[in-house]
């Protein structure tokens, strides 16, 4: 789908918002292949979706040259965007700990959103892992509007503000070691954790087998089985 570019604000040094005009209705968790290139770099950039209101919306770190030209384009600019691809998370729960990490917290808002859309009545806790000059943050607040509770961890370990013995149903999505921290403290509390691994993609749709990942249960490509599994199913 090539689509127009709405809006493209920074938020701070690293991170950037970036609004399309492409209105769709995607689950909570699935991601998009991005791109605004014809030839280099060859592969596009896989984005989780930030949120879904009025047109397509990302969270993106600058992390390289793709995600730089995504960066610099401006409104009106077209891009392409394919998706939405992989699972996704329930969205049918009473109680639930989301937990993100640095650019992964992006999901986290569409999650939150549609739990308390499905039931208005559940409590969910919002868990921010950033380092010390990000101003991600604030494109969260708003949820709580919705009675989302929200928490923010600045530099350190975002585990060491949850009381897994108090949160049975964990969403977690971030860099790998604190996806494993987060599976491991949960198993010693028989709570049940969910986790979106950010793995390098190439084609998004499961083809090319770049993103395979291991689990328990084999081999499993994150762009098709995944991005979300069992958090014990990847960290035993």
């Amino acid at each position: 789908m090539i689509c127009k570019v709405l809006k493209n604000i920074d938020i701070d040094d690293r991170y950037f918002f970036l609004k399309t005009d492409f209105e769709v209705e995607p689950k909570a968790g699935q991601f998009y292949m991005l791109r605004s290139w014809e030839n280099y770099p060859t592969l596009s950039r896989p984005i989780s979706i930030y949120n879904a209101e009025d047109g397509l919306e990302f969270l993106v770190e600058e992390r390289g040259v793709g995600t730089n030209l995504l960066r610099n384009l401006k409104e009106g600019d077209l891009i392409k965007v394919y998706g939405p691809y992989g699972n996704s998370f329930d969205i049918d729960v009473d109680k639930v700990a989301l937990v993100g990490g640095g650019v992964g917290t992006a999901p986290m808002y569409l999650t939150a959103k549609k739990i308390k859309e499905k039931n208005r009545d559940a409590k969910v806790k919002l868990y921010l892992g950033l380092d010390e000059v990000t101003k991600l943050d604030e494109m969260f607040y708003d949820l709580e509007k919705l009675g989302v509770e929200i928490f923010v961890k600045r530099g350190g370990f975002i585990t060491d503000i949850i009381d897994f013995k108090e949160e049975k149903l964990i969403y977690a999505c971030g860099p790998e070691a604190m996806l494993e921290n987060i599976t491991k403290l949960s198993l010693k509390e028989n709570s049940t954790c969910y986790v979106s691994l950010d793995t390098k993609m190439a084609c998004g749709v499961g083809a090319c087998l770049g993103c395979t990942c291991k689990t328990k249960n084999g081999n499993k490509r994150t762009c098709k089985e995944g991005p979300i599994f069992l958090g014990s199913d990847i960290y035993e």
